[in-house]
């Protein structure tokens, strides 16, 4: 009994991850506010050396760039929380039923991270050849959505298995109640 206990106990190292997560989105948060608050000053001031069009798109993206990683930290460090020590009375969107949505959710992150880097490698003044950066940017987004397309359709079909299978018992038991209240009347 003391060994149940013991593993049951063990999901709350689950906590520092949690902490972990929550503690880096919140950082971010912060940076990407102080970012904000520099960049507008910059713009008010005129105080921008570079071209205007590219400096501006890019210290754009980057700061959106940091609120969006932000927040897939901190709703991976919820839906950890949620899996493994109790549920939280959030809103439908933010709830996580299994890892994969954790896994997915850590795949389009990387893909936008991925595409973020391969646009400010595009507004920076380079003497080198882009489509070598371009390629080396489009395999792994390319190997990730076919993961993410490969994980989906298997979830889907499982998910259909469990349904069908479902159907099936219910229809069975259906059966089985019918024929008893018939051998019943009989």
């Amino acid at each position: 009994m003391k060994i149940v206990r013991f593993i049951a106990g063990m999901r709350f190292f689950v906590l520092i991850p949690v902490v972990g997560l929550a503690i880096a989105s919140c950082v971010l948060f912060v940076k990407g506010g102080i970012d904000i608050v520099h960049f507008v000053g910059e713009l008010i001031t005129g105080m921008t050396e570079e071209g205007p069009e590219g400096s501006i798109i890019v210290e754009i993206v980057e700061t959106v760039h940091l609120f969006l990683v932000g927040t897939v930290l901190f709703l991976t460090s919820f839906g950890l929380y949620q899996l493994f020590i109790q549920s939280l009375p959030l809103p439908g969107w933010v709830k996580v039923n299994n890892i994969e949505e954790l896994e997915l959710n850590l795949v389009g992150l990387t893909v936008v991270v991925l595409g973020v880097n391969f646009l400010s490698i595009i507004f920076e003044p380079q003497e080198t050849d882009l489509a070598v950066y371009g390629v080396g940017y489009a395999l792994p987004i390319a190997a990730l959505a076919y993961f993410m397309k490969v994980r989906s359709y298997i979830s889907k079909g499982s998910s259909e298995e469990e349904q069908s299978k479902t159907i099936g018992e219910v229809t069975s038991v259906n059966s089985e109640s019918n024929w008893l209240t018939n051998k019943k009347k009989d």
